[in-house]
């Protein structure tokens, strides 16, 4: 069984700030200005430097379409809980109102998907990397033990109250799985096996347009300014009991 739960702090790359049309407004924050995502069903392309992610864990993946997904407890209270939220596939970017979030105040957040964060201080996963922590280009996996594999991704937002990025509030989101015991659906060929490891995963996804099915969850903070470039940090993994746990199961796509 795979397992996913709640986001491991990444660090941060670069951020190019794109500027669009006015009348917008920055996000009203009251209090951390944490926005804290639930569970959801997701398709994760792991092997690509340019990931497909499709929220709604339906075939075909990534078609570019919004999801609903739930603002938990945890978040601010500018948040409201169990609004009429969505989030879009991710097979590119940047993404013009990749979220919609509904405010307390009645108004509307829009996030939109400036860029993936690329880490930095890690060498390249490959097909037979089973130990420590590699870096597709995109994604950091850390292989946790013998058979759990942890995924993470940071995301470059712009959220604003409005139509434009003008006045805009600095996001970073962060997103991870936790991917548990053995692939489901996954036949051993040659000298692959199908426990969870890096390599396995890997290998399960290359060539054969195979993805991982699993739930998704993500916390997104915002920050001041420009972020420095910074290596992703392995401390999170101590964070990982903040409650958004569920379990699915990987299948071929």
């Amino acid at each position: 069984m795979n397992k996913f739960t709640s986001s491991l702090p990444i660090a941060m790359a670069v951020i190019t700030l794109s500027a669009v049309s006015a009348f917008a407004t920055t996000i009203p924050i009251e209090g951390t200005g944490v926005l804290v995502k639930s569970n959801g069903t997701a398709q994760l392309s792991v092997s690509s430097n340019t990931p497909c992610i499709a929220f709604s864990g339906l075939a075909p993946a990534c078609s570019g379409t919004a999801t609903p997904f739930t603002v938990t407890s945890g978040s601010d209270a500018i948040f409201k809980a169990g609004g009429t939220d969505t989030i879009a596939d991710i097979k590119s970017t940047p993404i013009t109102a990749f979220e919609s979030v509904q405010l307390t105040n009645g108004q509307t957040a829009i996030f939109d998907l400036e860029s993936i964060m690329t880490p930095s201080g890690f060498s390249a996963c490959t097909t037979t990397t089973s130990s420590g922590s590699c870096s597709t280009g995109t994604f950091v996996l850390t292989q946790i033990s013998s058979n759990q594999v942890q995924i993470g991704l940071a995301l470059s937002e712009l959220g604003y109250v409005g139509s434009s990025t003008t006045g805009s509030t600095a996001y970073v989101g962060n997103f991870s799985t936790t991917l548990s015991g053995t692939i489901a659906g996954c036949t051993p060929s040659g000298a692959q096996t199908c426990t969870d490891t890096i390599g396995n995963i890997l290998m399960w996804e290359s060539g054969a347009g195979n993805t991982i099915s699993s739930t998704w969850s993500a916390t997104e903070s915002p920050v001041s300014g420009v972020p420095e470039p910074m290596t992703f940090s392995l401390m999170g993994i101590g964070l990982l009991g903040l409650g958004l746990i569920s379990r699915r199961r990987t299948k071929k796509s």
